[in-house]
């Protein structure tokens, strides 16, 4: 029997990989679920919606950890399904069998690689042979056929690229001015993220991986504007320390936090860039977040860039920051869920490549 191996990810802390696996069957069980509601209550969009979504955080949580083949037929798949949510392939109970099936073997060597550190060639060339088939198949009975084909074959029953570390120190120029500020940005960060509880390291730690994420995207936000949100965005929580036991009133400066640290930069000449970061990093791709409930394309770029580091460093950190946690395929997973609601899908792409090279330079 032919292998194939992900040398990248058999080299990771078990822990991650055991958090992986954990994710995935979580995963695959949700999307059961979806399958089987469908079966039972009839199709909706809104179901394909959710089993896509859980679908494609999979995929996102397998490319992070390395496993590029298992992501190829994954991605197969996820194209079935996203074309069921476009209308120009017809959801029948055959292919929801499918999914289930595939997601299963996809399982199987996922196991075999975390174990054995290779995994089946012949079945892994069978899923994606057999799922490029039936998405290729433009007749809906001649696509059934080739979905049953390829059930029937996995009831029976190329190697990853090597990731090149690259350069994670991202140099930021500074004007004289810019200079002076961003050290008393840099010095407001320490203290307050002490007063709040966290490490004082906490806003080196998301400027980096800022910075990380938006070379990833071809840099389209200005660095030192990216660098003044990253130390300023939580200013605003400072309002929190003033409200002792009064929960009302620390939740509304929570919710006017973001407004509190855009004004706080806006005192600030040059800095216009950043305060609109701030102000916008707690909103929602979907229109759902605050304080403005902005939509799409009226929220910067660099608001979502700042919004998925400080969702990373928050879990994987935590609070004391003291000791990095085994958590991170958590982290990973909880940004890959806001694909296409919270965050655009591109960026969150972006993310996935840009920790991958820090889980690189942490094993080296």
């Amino acid at each position: 029997m032919g292998q194939f191996a992900c040398k990248d990810f058999s080299a990771l802390d078990k822990e991650l990989k055991d958090d992986l696996l954990e994710c995935y069957l979580e995963a695959q069980l949700e999307i059961e679920t979806i399958v089987n509601d469908i079966e039972a209550t009839g199709f909706s969009h809104e179901k394909l919606d959710t089993l896509f979504r859980s679908l494609h955080s999979m995929k996102g949580n397998c490319s992070v950890c390395f496993l590029d083949p298992l992501v190829d037929a994954l991605h197969r798949l996820e194209e079935i399904v996203d074309g069921m949510r476009g209308g120009y392939i017809a959801y029948d109970s055959i292919l929801g069998a499918l999914i289930n099936t595939v997601l299963d073997h996809v399982l199987t060597l996922l196991r075999q690689l975390h174990q054995f550190h290779g995994a089946d060639t012949a079945l892994l060339n069978m899923l994606q042979a057999g799922l490029d088939q039936v998405y290729a198949l433009e007749e809906h009975d001649l696509r059934l056929q080739a979905a049953e084909a390829l059930l029937a074959a996995l009831h029976n029953e190329p190697e990853e690229p090597s990731t090149k570390q690259d350069d994670l120190v991202v140099r930021v120029e500074y004007t004289p001015m810019q200079e002076t500020d961003i050290e008393q940005f840099r010095h407001f960060s320490y203290r307050l993220n002490k007063l709040l509880g966290y490490s004082p390291e906490r806003g080196e730690r998301i400027l980096k991986l800022c910075q990380i994420i938006n070379r990833e995207c071809a840099d389209p936000t200005d660095r030192a504007q990216l660098s003044a949100a990253a130390y300023m965005h939580n200013m605003g929580l400072a309002m929190t320390l003033k409200c002792g036991d009064d929960e009302a009133a620390k939740h509304k400066a929570e919710l006017n936090h973001p407004m509190v640290g855009a004004q706080l930069l806006s005192k600030h000449d040059g800095w216009d860039q950043a305060s609109d970061i701030v102000i916008s990093y707690k909103e929602r791709f979907d229109g759902t977040g605050y304080p403005e409930g902005l939509v799409g394309g009226m929220i910067p770029q660099g608001a979502f860039v700042l919004a998925m580091a400080v969702r990373f460093i928050d879990v994987v950190w935590g609070k004391s920051g003291d000791e990095y946690k085994k958590s991170a395929m958590r982290a990973i997973q909880k940004v890959n869920a806001e694909s296409g609601k919270g965050i655009p899908p591109h960026l969150v792409d972006a993310f996935n490549r840009a920790v991958r090279k820090l889980l690189v330079a942490k094993q080296r």
